[in-house]
């Protein structure tokens, strides 16, 4: 679950919108080109080129991964996007996946039995239970867990395009709440019908013969953050309501597109916290530092702990989210630290 699927959305001129009128196809689409750095304002690319610059394993999508026994695998960091620009695939990538005998990805949400489809849909972890205290609104104010009346807004109109009512926090549990934000307004003109990279991928790995392993239970997610008491679920919700802001140009996302495909993971990184921080204030760096903890950190060990034995035998190409990859708690570092050698790919069109 990469958080920059949708979220570096900076708007050039916020609208007020009915529903998620503002997310068209001509706003969700990418357009190739360079970076336009008017995106950066007001804080500027030289900042945040600085911020990158301190973080490890900054760029690259690419990494070879050799065991100590010899054995090969690949790590790719993906974009959870539909969008062509993302689905367009390097050839270096695109025969690894159809040579590698086994594929994993973040969650194979492929249901094995009847029965997990039908615990899929009625998950308990994803509901409010009859006898919980209503706590969002508990201060009178219409707010949710705490976010401004503006950022609750945003969340109950993602809500209603979901299918939910307006008082879907009435309904869903802050664990189910955080999921539901994890859509892409941007992926609701292709869901079910375009795959987005990861299940792309997949689906060439499932056709070349490849094994497909899920590195999480699709219910895992919700599980964790029930269990979890120290407000992970909120920290998301937070996270993930500021992506809601409403935009008027797709100038913004084509600039994150290209700097994916660029490999400047760091930069992208750098100018997400910079986004939080200018939408939610000084709760900004506090629930993106609790988020990552969650969704990058903490996952990223049982990616790897999961991987383990596969790794050995080589043969595996590693598809999860890009922001999985870079940084101290990234999962390069990770590897490294368990004695692998992890060595990057420099891709055609990415920066060295």
């Amino acid at each position: 679950m990469l958080r920059w699927f949708f979220s570096l959305l900076l708007a050039l001129g916020p609208l007020v919108a009915h529903a998620q009128d503002w997310a068209t196809p001509e706003v969700c689409g990418g357009t190739p080109g360079p970076v336009d750095d008017s995106v950066f304002e007001p804080i500027g690319r030289a900042t945040l080129e600085d911020a990158a610059a301190r973080i490890e394993n900054r760029r690259g999508k690419f990494w070879r991964i050799e065991h100590l026994n010899g054995a090969v695998s690949h790590l790719w960091g993906t974009w959870h996007s539909s969008d062509p620009l993302i689905l367009d695939l390097p050839e270096d990538v695109t025969r690894t996946i159809d040579t590698s005998r086994l594929v994993a990805v973040e969650v194979d949400f492929v249901h094995k039995t009847r029965q997990a489809y039908r615990d899929a849909q009625d998950d308990p972890n994803r509901f409010r239970a009859p006898s919980d205290p209503f706590a969002f609104d508990g201060t009178g104010d219409g707010t949710i867990a705490g976010l401004s009346p503006k950022l609750s807004d945003w969340v109950r109109v993602r809500a209603i395009e979901m299918g939910w009512t307006e008082d879907a926090e009435m309904i869903l549990s802050t664990a189910g709440l955080a999921e539901m934000l994890l859509a892409d307004p941007c992926e609701d003109f292709t869901a079910g019908i375009l795959p987005i990279q990861d299940d792309y991928i997949q689906l060439r790995g499932r056709l070349a013969g490849a094994r497909i392993l899920g590195l999480e239970e699709p219910g895992e997610f919700l599980a964790d953050l029930t269990n979890d008491k120290t407000g992970t679920a909120e920290a998301i919700i937070a996270v993930y309501a500021a992506y809601q802001m409403p935009v008027s140009t797709n100038t913004p996302r084509s600039a994150a597109f290209q700097l994916y495909r660029e490999g400047r993971l760091g930069l992208l990184a750098a100018w997400d916290a910079a986004y939080l921080t200018d939408v939610l204030g000084n709760l900004g760096p506090k629930a993106l530092e609790h988020t990552d903890a969650y969704l990058l950190a903490f996952r990223n060990v049982r990616f790897v702990n999961r991987l383990e034995r596969q790794l050995s035998q080589g043969g595996v190409f590693v598809a999860v989210g890009a922001g999985h990859l870079p940084g101290p708690d990234g999962l390069v570092a990770l590897l490294r630290d368990d004695g692998y050698t992890v060595t990057r790919i420099v891709l055609p069109g990415e920066a060295e």
